[in-house]
C-alpha cells in the first residue's frame, strides 16, 4: 500500500513572498495588534479621553443623525464622515472610547492590506510585504486612525482608489472605471480635496493603448466622471435645495481657501478655535448681502480669488512655499500638534520624533523620490506619483499640515520601498555608479526634507490649546474637577488665553461660585476686551445680583464687539422690559429677532401693544 504524499511545509519565505490567505491574515493581525497596543497604552491618558475640536463636531453630528435630527442649510463640512460615525455608533454603541477603538481596528488592517495589494503590482513580493509591515508603524497613520477625523477613512478610500485604478488599467472596462469614479466620489464626501485625483484618473483612463481605441478610452474616462457625479451631485442638489446656492460638497471650502491665501495668511493660519475663530467666521456676515454659511463661502472665495488675481507673483511664491512644506519631514500642526501627544504613548515616541531628521516622513520622502525616479517608466509608478503630486498641490493651495497629508502616506511608503529596493539591488549587483547616484539623490532630498522649517503656526502655544480643549471636553461631560485642572495647566503655558478664563467662569457659574466666576470673566476681559461671550456671561451674573445698569453696560460693549451676538441683544431687551422701558427694549429685541425667529413673535406683539 502506497503512503500518501506529505504536503510541503510552508516556510517564512513563502509567507513573505506568497499570496495565500495566511499572508493576508498575518498582515491584518499585525496591523490590528499594533493598533490595539496603541489603544491600550492610551486608554487611560487624559488627552485621549475626549473628542477634541473637530472630532467633537463630528461625534455630535453623528449622535444627532442617530437621534433623527435634521440639518438646515448647506453642509458646513463634507457629510460622509458623520454618517460613517453614525453607522459605527449604531453597530457598537455611542461610547466615545468604543467608537475610537472600533474605527482604528477596522481601518488599520484595511490600509495595510490595500497597500500590500498595490505593492504586489509595484515591487518584488518581499518588498511589498515589507511595505505593508512598515505601514503599521508609521506614526501619523497610527495616530490619526484612532482619531475621530475624516482623514482616517479617507486614507483607506484613497489607497483603494489607487488599487482599483491599477486593476482597471490591467483589465479595462467601463464598469471597472465607473467603480473607480464612485469610490473617488465617496472619498470626496469625507475629504473634499481628494477631488485632486479626478484629473489623474481621467488621464489614465483616457490614455489609449495598442489594444484600446481612443473612442473606447474616452468612454472609460466618461465612466470615471459619471461615477464621481453619481455620488457628489445629489449632495450638491441637496445643498442648493437647502440654501438656494450651489455648494458642491460643503460650505467650509471658501473659509479654508481664505485662511491659506489671503494677504494676511500667516496671521489667519494661526487662528485657533475659540474667539479668534469665531471672529474670522463672522467677517462675511458683517457684509449686508451675506445671510448664510453658503453666502459666506462664496464671499471668502470671491475675496481670495480677487487677491490672488491682483498679486499673482505673491500667490505663486506662497504656493511654492506651502508645497515644499507639504513634503517636508515635519508634522506641521493645525488645531493640535501631533508632537504634543507623544508623552502619552511609547509607540508614538518610537514612530514620530525629531533628532536631526524628522521621522518618519523625513526618511520616507527622500526614498520615495528615489523610487519615483527609478520606476518612472512604469505606469504603476506614474499613477502613484501623479496622484501624490496632485493631492499635495491641492492641499498646499489651501494650507499644508500633518493631518491633511495622511491620505498620501500609503503611496509614499510604497514609493519609498521602491527606492530602497532599487538601492539594495544596485549595491547587490555591484552597479556602483547607479548606487552612488541614487544614494546622492536620497541624501540631497533628505537634507531638503529635514532642513529647518519655520512656519506661521510656530508662534502658537499648542500645549495651552491642547489642555484647553481637553478641559472643554471634561466640562461637557460634567467632570468639573478634571476640567478645572486642565484649565489651570493651560494657563501655566499661556496665562493670557482668554477662552480658558471664560470657560472657567462658566464652570464656576454652574458650581454657583459667583465670586470666582466673576473674577474669571474679568480676567478674560482684561486679556481680550473684545471677548463678547465673557461680557454676556458677566452681565448675567450682574443681573442676578440686581446690578442691571452695570449689566447693560457690559451688554452694550458685547454688542459693539460682536454685532451678531443674539444672546447679548436678547439679554439687553429682557432687562429693559423688566424695568418697564418697552420703547427702549424694541431696538435690541428687533436685532435679536433677526437671528432667532422666536424673538420675532415677541417683538411683533410689543410693537402691536405700543400702537394700541
Amino acid at each position: 500500500m502506497s503512503l500518501p504524499l506529505s504536503q510541503p511545509r510552508t516556510t517564512v519565505a513563502d509567507l513573505v513572498t506568497g499570496d495565500s490567505w495566511r499572508t493576508w491574515l498575518i498582515l491584518a493581525a499585525l496591523a490590528v495588534t499594533v493598533q490595539a497596543m496603541f489603544l491600550l497604552e492610551t486608554a487611560d491618558a487624559l488627552i485621549f479621553r475626549y473628542p477634541l475640536i473637530d472630532a467633537t463636531s463630528y461625534y455630535h453630528q453623528a449622535l444627532g443623525i442617530l437621534a433623527g435630527q435634521g440639518r438646515t442649510g448647506a453642509f458646513w463640512q463634507p457629510p460622509g464622515y458623520p454618517y460613517f460615525l453614525a453607522g459605527l455608533c449604531r453597530l457598537f454603541g455611542s461610547d466615545y472610547a468604543a467608537i475610537r477603538s472600533m474605527q482604528a481596528l477596522l481601518l488599520a488592517p484595511a490600509v495595510t492590506l490595500l497597500l500590500w495589494r498595490i505593492g504586489r503590482r509595484l515591487l518584488a513580493p518581499g518588498w511589498a510585504f515589507a511595505a505593508a509591515v512598515a505601514s503599521c508603524f508609521i506614526g501619523p497613520l497610527l495616530f490619526y486612525q484612532s482619531q475621530l477625523l475624516a482623514v482616517a477613512p479617507a486614507t483607506v478610500l484613497v489607497t483603494g482608489i489607487l488599487l482599483l485604478t491599477l486593476r482597471a488599467m490591467e483589465r479595462p472596462s467601463a464598469i471597472r472605471w465607473l467603480i473607480v469614479g464612485i469610490v473617488n466620489g465617496l472619498a470626496m464626501l469625507f475629504v473634499a480635496t481628494t477631488v485632486a485625483l479626478l484629473p489623474v484618473l481621467l488621464l489614465f483612463a483616457w490614455r489609449p493603448t495598442a489594444a484600446l481605441s481612443r473612442r473606447l478610452c474616452a468612454g472609460h474616462a466618461a465612466a470615471v466622471l459619471a461615477g464621481l457625479l453619481a455620488i457628489t451631485a445629489p449632495v450638491a442638489i441637496r445643498n442648493h435645495a437647502a440654501c438656494g446656492r450651489w455648494v458642491w460638497i460643503s460650505a467650509n471650502s471658501g473659509t479654508n481657501l481664505y485662511i491659506g491665501n489671503s494677504r494676511n495668511w500667516e496671521s489667519a493660519l494661526t487662528t485657533m478655535p475659540g474667539l479668534d475663530w469665531e471672529q474670522l467666521l463672522r467677517l462675511p456676515f458683517l457684509q449686508s448681502p451675506v445671510r448664510s454659511p453658503a453666502d459666506a463661502d462664496h464671499y471668502f472665495q470671491r475675496l481670495t480669488l480677487q487677491e490672488m488675481w491682483q498679486e499673482p507673483g505673491v500667490f505663486t511664491r506662497r504656493l511654492a512655499r506651502k508645497t515644499l512644506a507639504f513634503w517636508h519631514g515635519r508634522e506641521i500642526p493645525r488645531n493640535l500638534n501631533l508632537y504634543e501627544w507623544r508623552e502619552s504613548s511609547a509607540l508614538l515616541r518610537l514612530t514620530v520624533w525629531h533628532a536631526g531628521i524628522w521621522f518618519p516622513v523625513g526618511v520616507l520622502v527622500p526614498l520615495a523620490l528615489a523610487g519615483a525616479v527609478t520606476g518612472r517608466r512604469r505606469r504603476e509608478v506614474q499613477l502613484l506619483v501623479a496622484g501624490g503630486v496632485a493631492l499635495g498641490l491641492l492641499v498646499a493651495l489651501y494650507f499644508p499640515c500633518s493631518r491633511y497629508r495622511v491620505p498620501v502616506l500609503p503611496l509614499v511608503v510604497l514609493l519609498a520601498c521602491g527606492g530602497a529596493q532599487a538601492l539594495v539591488a544596485a549595491a547587490r549587483d555591484r552597479q556602483w555608479r547607479q548606487a552612488c547616484w541614487l544614494a546622492g539623490l536620497v541624501v540631497a532630498a533628505g537634507v531638503a526634507a529635514n532642513a529647518p522649517l519655520s512656519w506661521p503656526t510656530d508662534r502658537v502655544c499648542y500645549s495651552a490649546h491642547l489642555w484647553y480643549a481637553v478641559g472643554a471636553g471634561a466640562q461637557r461631560d460634567g467632570d468639573f474637577d478634571t476640567a478645572q485642572a486642565c484649565y489651570e495647566k493651560a494657563l501655566q503655558y499661556d496665562p493670557g488665553l482668554a477662552d480658558v478664563r471664560c470657560n472657567q467662569g462658566q464652570l464656576f457659574t454652574r458650581l454657583q461660585d459667583t465670586t470666582r466666576a466673576e473674577a474669571c470673566y474679568e480676567a478674560a476681559l482684561t486679556a481680550r476686551p473684545d471677548h463678547d461671550k465673557a461680557r454676556v456671561s458677566l452681565a448675567a451674573l450682574l443681573t442676578a445680583r440686581g446690578q442691571d445698569e452695570h449689566a447693560l453696560d457690559q451688554l452694550r460693549l458685547a454688542e459693539a464687539a460682536n454685532p451678531l451676538n443674539a444672546a447679548a441683544f436678547r439679554a439687553h431687551a429682557d432687562i429693559l422690559l423688566r424695568q418697564g422701558r418697552t420703547n427702549e427694549a424694541l431696538a435690541p429685541l428687533r436685532r435679536a429677532a433677526t437671528f432667532n425667529p422666536d424673538d420675532l413673535i415677541l417683538c411683533r406683539a410689543l410693537e402691536a401693544s405700543q400702537k394700541r
